[in-house]
């Protein structure tokens, strides 16, 4: 079995795919989501379609930003526990 390094270095993890949310709730909440925006779609010009499709765009541009800064916070966070734990203090 692969260390956790080893891993890394051959990049066999793949973070963003083991975090997204699993379970019922979330899968009814996408359901509902893809239904509005489905219904939302339908009852747009061209034009508006263009303007929604830009900031359905730039919402995930600017998410991406976030989870990212997310999942380097919750990295230090932990190493700064495991550096804790192991300190003789």
């Amino acid at each position: 079995m692969k260390r956790m390094l080893e891993k890394l270095y051959f990049g066999e993890i793949y973070r963003n795919e083991d975090a997204l949310p699993r379970g019922k709730g979330v899968e009814q909440v996408n359901t509902r989501l893809n239904k509005l925006e489905d219904e939302l779609i339908s009852r747009l010009s061209k034009d508006e379609f263009k303007l929604f499709d830009e900031l359905s765009t730039t919402h995930n541009e600017r998410d991406s930003y976030y989870y990212a800064e997310t999942f380097i916070e919750g990295f230090k966070t932990g190493a700064r526990m495991m550096m804790e734990v192991l300190s003789d203090e």
